[in-house]
């Protein structure tokens, strides 16, 4: 008898267990995955807004890295390991490593954005060409776990040098995201 009251309440736990996981991710997918696009009406607007935080920075070297990742943001977690992956190819490269309003070991030194720059989204990563000017400007990746395995960055991250006279904004892509 008490193997088969045992037996029950295992199969309760399980099904709790599973319940409360199917739950958890869908509240998850409800509130941090979703379409970068959809915050961003204006792609072209969003990109002039970051160049001039980035041309306000006048002790910077380019070319250069910026990360995004704001510490309240949960999405931040799921891309530090590609950020910080990001940050060695850069410097290795040439690029020069920054992090936005953050201390992260591995992200490059700190910069401070003014309290008056908003940004409907987060985490971002932004890309300079050696004059300053930004190559990209968007999502670390494509796909919820923003892994390397979906990078969007790379091909800026090879030979500033040859990198593409084109500005990409890399929003329309559905990935964790935090609306700020």
């Amino acid at each position: 008898m008490a193997a088969a009251s045992s037996y029950r309440i295992g199969l309760l736990l399980a099904a709790l267990f599973i319940a409360l996981s199917a739950g958890a991710s869908y509240w998850f997918t409800q509130n941090h995955v979703d379409w970068l696009i959809k915050e961003v009406p204006d792609s072209i607007l969003y990109q002039k807004q970051w160049q001039t935080q980035i041309d306000q920075m006048t002790s910077i070297t380019h070319p250069a890295v910026f990360h995004w990742l704001p510490t309240n943001c949960f999405c931040r977690y799921f891309s530090l390991n590609h950020a910080k992956q990001i940050s060695d190819t850069a410097k290795s490269n040439g690029y020069s490593v920054f992090q936005l309003n953050t201390k992260t070991n591995g992200l490059g030194k700190t910069v401070t954005l003014p309290d008056s720059f908003t940004t409907p989204l987060s985490p971002i990563i932004v890309i300079t060409r050696p004059d300053g000017s930004i190559v990209y400007v968007g999502a670390y990746s494509d796909g919820v776990q923003c892994n390397t395995g979906t990078s969007m960055v790379y091909r800026f991250l090879e030979d500033p040098k040859s990198l593409p006279a084109r500005t990409l904004v890399g929003l329309n892509v559905k990935t964790c995201r935090c609306v700020d």
